[in-house]
Parts: C-alpha cells; sequence; structure tokens
C-alpha cells in the first residue's frame, strides 16, 4: 500500500465525495439519529458519510459494512457537532465565502465548472449542506487548535539543546517520517467494534483506499486534516509495541493495526533515515606537500640546518598561495598540490597532523625520503551533517504536544456535551 501527498489526499477527497451522489435518499433518512446539545445528527447525515467514506471502493459498501461502520460514523458526526459549538462558543467563525471557495478548490481541481457539485448532489436528490458542514468543522476546529492551543504549547531553548545534544553525542538516531489513523477508544464496551473498523480499513487500503483519504475520514487525531502526516518521529518515542512495527516496516508500508492503552493506531511509513553527527574523517581538505631536499648521507649540522629553514618558513608562510613563492625564492621543489582528499583516507600519521589543522597552518617539520617535510592545509570542505536543526527540533515537538493536547481538549469536551443517542 503507497502512501500519498496531501495534495493527492485533497483530489482523492474531492472525487471521492463527488462520487458519493449515487443513491437518492428517501424521507426516512431524515429521522434523527442522536442530539448533540442543540444539534441534530440525521440517518441522512450518517448515510451521507457513509456513501463518502466508501465511495473510493469498487461497488461501494455492502449493506452488512454499512451497518457495522455506522456506530463509528456516527461518533464522527458528534465530533463535529461538537467542534463546531466550541468554535461558537469561542467566538470562532467560518465565513460562508471560506466554505464556498474550499467547494471551489474541489471543483477546480477535479476539472469541473462551477456550481457543478450543488448540481451533482441536487441531481442526487440530496444538497451541499453536508459538504459544508464537514468543511465548517474542519476549518473552525484548526481555527481553536491554532490559536487557542498553540499559545499555551512551550518548549524551551534548554530542551532543544539537550535533543540537540543527544544527535551530537550519541549513537545514530532513526527517525520515521509517519502519516497516522487513529481510532479512539473512549470505553471498553467499544474495543471489539474499533478493532473490526480498524480492520475494515486495512482491507480497504489493500483494495485501494489511498492513506490520506482513509486519515482524513475516518482518524480522530489532529493530523487527519493533514490527510494524517505527522512529521518525523524519532524512535523512541512511541509504546514498545509500535516501535517493534516501525522497525519491521519498508518505506511506503502501512502497518496492520496496533492496539495501544488510548485506541487502535495504524501508520503509514512514508521514510526513514538515520542520524549520525557528521565524522571529522569525512571532511573533504587540499593539501600542499613540501619537502626541503637533503642529500642522502647529510651531516647532522645540514639536518639541523634544514629543519630550521622548514620551522622559519612554518612560521613565516601565508597560504597556499605564498608556499608556492617561498619555494621559488628558496629553490626548492615546488609544492605538491592534492585536491579533495578524504581526510579519513589519508594514512594514520597524516590523518592525525592534517585533523587539527587551520586553513592556511602548515605541520611541523618531520624527515621525509629526501630530505625534510612539512603540509599545508589550503582547503577544508566540512561533511554535511544530516541532523536536524534547532527549529526542526522545535517544531516536532510542538506539533507533538498540540496533537495530544488536541486530543485531550476534543475529549474533555465529549465528557460534557449532552448526547442524546435515539436509534
Amino acid at each position: 500500500m503507497k502512501n500519498q501527498s496531501p495534495a493527492a489526499c485533497r483530489l482523492a477527497l474531492a472525487a471521492a465525495f463527488l462520487i458519493a451522489a449515487a443513491a437518492p435518499l428517501g424521507a426516512q433518512e431524515q429521522r434523527i439519529i442522536a442530539v448533540v446539545n442543540t444539534d441534530i445528527v440525521s440517518n441522512f447525515d450518517i448515510e451521507s458519510r457513509i456513501g463518502l467514506n466508501f465511495a473510493t471502493v469498487q461497488g461501494g459498501a455492502s449493506p452488512e459494512t454499512r451497518e457495522r461502520v455506522r456506530p463509528q460514523v456516527l461518533r464522527q458526526l458528534i465530533d463535529e457537532r461538537i467542534q463546531v459549538q466550541e468554535a461558537k462558543r469561542l467566538g470562532v467563525t467560518v465565513a460562508k465565502r471560506e466554505i464556498d471557495a474550499q467547494v471551489t478548490r474541489l471543483e477546480r481541481a477535479n476539472n469541473l465548472p462551477p456550481g457543478a457539485v450543488e448540481q451533482i448532489l441536487r441531481r442526487a436528490g440530496s444538497s451541499r449542506s453536508a459538504l459544508e458542514r464537514q468543511i465548517e468543522a474542519s476549518i473552525a476546529w484548526g481555527r481553536i487548535v491554532a490559536g487557542r492551543l498553540r499559545p499555551q504549547i512551550e518548549v524551551s531553548q534548554e530542551e532543544i539543546e539537550e535533543t540537540l545534544a543527544r544527535y551530537s553525542q550519541g549513537e545514530p538516531v532513526t527517525e520515521y517520517l509517519l502519516a497516522e489513523i487513529f481510532l479512539s477508544i473512549d470505553n471498553p464496551d467499544q474495543e471489539g467494534e474499533v478493532e473490526r473498523n480498524a480492520d475494515d480499513l486495512i482491507a480497504r487500503m489493500k483494495g485501494g483506499l489511498p492513506f490520506p483519504v482513509a486519515a482524513q475520514q475516518f482518524s480522530q487525531a489532529a493530523s487527519a486534516n493533514e490527510g494524517g502526516d505527522i512529521g518525523w518521529v524519532q524512535k523512541g518515542q512511541f509504546d514498545d509495541a509500535v516501535e517493534q512495527v516501525l522497525a519491521s516496516l519498508d518505506t511506503n508500508d502501512v502497518s496492520m493495526p496496533i492496539k495501544t492503552p488510548s485506541g487502535i493506531y495504524i501508520y503509514a511509513l512514508r521514510e526513514k533515515r538515520v542520524l549520525a553527527p557528521a565524522s571529522p574523517d569525512d571532511a573533504l581538505v587540499e593539501i600542499a606537500q613540501m619537502v626541503f631536499p637533503l642529500p642522502l648521507g647529510a651531516a647532522q649540522s645540514d639536518r639541523e640546518t634544514t629543519l630550521a629553514l622548514a620551522e622559519t618558513v612554518r612560521e613565516t608562510v601565508e597560504g597556499c598561495a605564498d608556499l608556492e613563492r617561498v619555494a621559488q625564492e628558496l629553490r626548492v621543489p615546488a609544492p605538491t598540490r592534492l585536491a579533495e582528499v578524504r581526510i579519513g583516507d589519508l594514512a594514520a600519521d597524516a590523518r592525525a597532523r592534517i585533523r587539527t589543522l587551520k586553513v592556511g597552518e602548515m605541520t611541523d617539520p618531520t624527515p621525509a625520503p629526501g630530505g625534510v617535510g612539512m603540509t599545508m592545509l589550503c582547503v577544508r570542505q566540512e561533511p554535511k551533517s544530516n541532523l536536524p536543526s534547532a527549529s526542526d527540533i522545535e517544531e516536532n515537538l510542538i506539533r507533538q504536544r498540540i496533537d495530544n493536547a488536541a486530543r485531550r481538549y476534543l475529549r474533555d469536551l465529549r465528557r460534557v456535551a449532552v448526547i442524546d443517542i435515539r436509534a
């Protein structure tokens, strides 16, 4: 099963909705199924959403499947009503023009003329109200999360530095680029039902349902609006059961349902990477090797004189270009230049000497074949590191905390809501 980008997700979702207007709904569909504080959820709402959710499945949903997913769809619609109600309480509004603009984007994404969505729905004996309520809930909840929860989330500079230190000084760290679907289990009585819904989702994705569409329609995580995308997550941040599954996945694999204390997760692995600090031995250098010749069997005094001359050159020369000028003046062989040499590929003794040099510095004079030799560092290209930046770490920590806060927020709103399920 292959993952898709958020853009592809939006296209698929748009197509799914347009296909959903397949079977006209009768008057029976208008009966009230639940009352959420002051709002209702009708059978029409449920049937419309089921049609949308299964629009990408060949032949749609069987009667048995429709009946099985009704409780989950009902919970989704209840959550949407609660989200919109909370938005109104907080004074968060979604203008009609914003909803219309979103519908227009759906039409453009599917190369449809203006008004095509409404016409399709009207021909199906429905209206665009169900779509509008879904769009309203999505926009409103996103604004609550951004405006009310985000300011409460703090990540200290100390936390960022500690995370950077773990990357820079510790063992290599595996990270996963993930998308998620989360199905909550609010009480033990729901466990079997949620497990069956999770298995059904897996079957549907194997049958071609894109993961982002499934996440948008079914996931109860804050990431649902982004097709489930949660960005890069470090190994070790999950329960052991999740860690074991993620470690076994290949890129673009979708996990089987993973049961946790809060609910069931399904993950799509978009990419995997190993982060490690760059090794100094991976630096590329350009060096100049200079030799002050001595005849074979030279006297000790000649050796000492040559060493003193080399030491004077080492202390006074300014860069590799100047080294060539000095060689001409002293009438010694021109320095040999070696470009783009990896420090780790040098001989052990040369590696140890050059590793600590700054550009323009020379090693101490040492005996060499045919005389006294020194090496100057002309250019140093530091190895590239794939470690995240401080801003990347901060963003990832904030995202995780916002997601957890949004989940708790919605759970608390559910607890205090007056929900009357009538059928």
